[in-house]
């Protein structure tokens, strides 16, 4: 096993790899060549000094000199209390070549400087998020990838509020801004106003044709001095945000999209038994599914959203929508 390799994240194992061969030399195989632990309590000061209890990681230090015997000295200690704790294996293992390198750099008389660029290169590796994310197989993997998706559910269920606190604003700000301004900007306003959702608007950014209303955004940020590229992602975070914790379905009907709500209606179905709790909950929800399904669809093939058609309610619906928006676009 290459400790470097399992324990490190891709883009930082082979600088560490370079910063070891640097300082210890290699094997005949150009691998990082192998040296004695030292003893830690030797390194340290002693108990009656009554050295502080580190229980943060120091932050890693943007130069090199600063790794004094002191930074050292507090490294290890914090290494000696984060092994004792319950930790996962491979950070285990990291902490042995952690602690290695802060040995090794204790031990050097003048702390020489390809000693410290090891501690240093580990340091920032320890410190980054990424490293708690390196799975060691593929089931591993596919844990990490579920609490991956957990935390981006709860990011969006936290701070999704604010997003569209935010863009309430911007819309706000933008209606006032377009009052006497140039024609471009008050076509931005409408087209980035209501009754067009934000949803809307997302799923038009995401088009093959966005160049016109990409524009209007632009125009937008730049009369009111917003970075346009963290409007557009605003606009498709909050859209994210609504497709999972608002009711879709309501808004898909009253928009008339659709094929939005075919394709949403058609996956539930399919992943009903995978979803939910029990059979009877899931056959309870699918007689709501079907009953939407029959009330806006004539269904040839119930597989394929592709093949379910909007029947004559939808179509009525469809051309009533069509009829509000022309008549606002002639005001």
């Amino acid at each position: 096993m290459d400790p470097y390799r399992d324990t490190v994240p891709d883009d930082r194992g082979e600088e560490i790899r370079a910063r070891v061969r640097e300082r210890d030399g290699s094997d005949s195989e150009g691998r990082p060549a192998k040296r004695a632990r030292a003893n830690t309590s030797a390194l340290l000061p002693s108990d009656g000094d009554r050295q502080e209890e580190v229980e943060e990681p120091p932050k890693p230090e943007d130069d090199l000199a600063k790794y004094n015997r002191e930074r050292l000295q507090k490294g290890l200690r914090y290494i000696n209390q984060a092994a004792k704790r319950k930790i996962t294996p491979r950070t285990q293992e990291f902490l042995e070549l952690h602690k290695d390198a802060y040995k090794v750099a204790l031990e050097s008389e003048a702390l020489e400087k390809a000693s410290r660029a090891v501690v240093q290169a580990m340091d920032r590796v320890y410190y980054s998020a990424a490293f708690f994310f390196k799975p060691r197989s593929s089931q591993e993997h596919e844990h990490l990838m579920q609490y991956v998706k957990l935390r981006r559910l709860e990011l969006l269920a936290n701070y999704g509020d604010y997003l569209g606190q935010e863009l309430q604003e911007i819309r706000a700000d933008l209606k006032a801004a377009a009052a006497g301004a140039s024609s471009e900007v008050r076509k931005a306003a409408f087209e980035l106003g209501p009754p067009k959702t934000w949803l809307t608007i997302a799923d038009e950014l995401a088009g093959a044709d966005v160049a016109d209303l990409r524009k209007h955004v632009y125009v937008a940020c730049g009369v009111l001095g917003i970075d346009p590229n963290h409007m557009v992602w605003l606009i498709g975070e909050w859209a994210e945000r609504n497709r999972i914790f608002h009711n879709q379905i309501r808004q898909y009907i009253s928009e008339c999209r659709w094929f939005r709500l075919a394709e949403q209606i058609c996956r539930d179905l399919k992943e009903l038994l995978n979803v939910a709790p029990d059979p009877d909950t899931a056959a309870n929800y699918e007689k709501v599914l079907l009953s939407i399904q029959n009330e806006y669809f004539d269904v040839v093939d119930r597989d394929d959203p592709d093949a379910w058609y909007p029947n004559e309610k939808a179509r009525k619906m469809g051309v009533e929508k069509a009829a509000r928006e022309k008549n606002r676009a002639q005001k």
